[in-house]
């Protein structure tokens, strides 16, 4: 019997990456699909799967009303965010560690974006609870079964919930510039995620 992997994710386009791009690049393993804990379950039909493949963001029900936000409002927050000309100011003249003075600096601009970003995925209602919960589901009926977060959104923030949480491992989503590059990405990736996953559940 191949090991099984239970893939759980609530996108549909994840689900088709899944399909068409990794698992046929692993005919040593079984690939079983769901949308919520639940549904895997059911789909497992008894049987222990070898890993729990994550999706760690998903649509909180508990969010009211989600909204988008809107372009002009994003535009005036974008506006009062620090500009690469702040980060180069005066670097030519800095005494000490330049380097540190200099990565300091870009990665104030990067921290402006990342609270930006995750204060939007909020208002659309969308966080780390759904993955959360399913490794919280997993650990409780199969708590032999390692499991791994699979995710192109998450912060810094998440992986620390993440293995606060007790999962096995981080993994990210290859991201292209449209639905095609990251479907080439994801293919190209696919070989090298599936060594990481054996390697897990062997250990």
């Amino acid at each position: 019997m191949k090991p099984i992997v239970c893939f759980i994710d609530d996108s549909r386009f994840e689900h088709d990456l899944v399909c068409h791009e990794i698992a046929p690049v692993a005919p040593d393993l079984e690939f079983v699909q769901a949308y919520t804990f639940d549904e895997a379950v059911d789909r497992l039909n008894h049987r222990v799967p070898a890993l729990f493949l994550l999706d760690l963001w998903g649509q909180d029900p508990e969010v009211f009303r989600p909204y988008l936000t809107s372009i002009d409002e994003l535009r005036t927050r974008v506006a009062g965010f620090p500009t690469l000309e702040q980060v180069y100011k005066g670097l030519d003249e800095f005494e000490g560690d330049l380097n540190n003075e200099y990565l300091k600096r870009l990665f104030a601009v990067v921290d402006y974006w990342r609270n930006l970003f995750e204060e939007v995925c909020n208002r659309i209602g969308q966080n780390r609870k759904y993955g959360l919960a399913n490794l919280g589901q997993a650990r409780q009926h199969y708590p032999k079964t390692p499991a791994v977060f699979y995710t192109r959104k998450s912060l810094i923030h998440d992986a620390v919930a993440m293995f606060k949480a007790g999962a096995n491992g981080l993994f990210i989503k290859p991201t292209g510039s449209s639905d095609t590059d990251t479907r080439r990405l994801t293919r190209a990736y696919a070989p090298r995620l599936l060594d990481h996953l054996r390697t897990i559940m062997g250990g």
